[in-house]
């Protein structure tokens, strides 16, 4: 019998390391937001988000679940100078008409985020930050 727990306990540890973490690599597709964006660059009209499969490592992004919660990537301290090392931020999202509620955190604290969906499509999506405030923890 102990034989038979042995094995089962290495088969299950095979299988559960060969997962990958679903937050990162596993495209899901839905109504905007839904997926992941990265890419992000600045116009006249706001900020910029291609949708992308998955967030890479070191690079700026978000990952918009269907259950409201999302990741966001991005610097994992105050300090700006190359090389850049990025960190995961969880937070939840809302939407309301054309206009997305975030609210997260980031290396120092919490963040509120308003942000307006100007135009979007299956593989752009282009927004107005309405709102962006930064609660530091103490």
């Amino acid at each position: 019998m102990k034989h038979y727990n042995t094995l089962f306990l290495m088969l299950l540890l095979l299988i559960v390391s060969c997962v990958d973490d679903p937050l990162l690599s596993v495209s899901e597709s839905g109504p905007i937001p839904i997926g992941s964006w990265s890419n992000i660059s600045y116009n006249e009209n706001g900020m910029i988000l291609e949708k992308v499969d998955q967030l890479q490592e070191n690079t700026y992004g978000y990952r918009f679940l269907s259950n409201g919660t999302f990741t966001h990537r991005a610097n994992s301290g105050f300090c700006g100078t190359p090389p850049i090392v990025t960190s995961d931020f969880e937070g939840s999202w809302t939407k309301d008409g054309d206009i997305l509620n975030i609210q997260g955190t980031f290396w120092g604290g919490e963040t509120v985020e308003a942000w307006q969906i100007i135009s979007s499509d299956n593989n752009v999506l282009t927004i107005k930050v309405l709102k962006n405030e930064y609660e530091m923890e103490e």
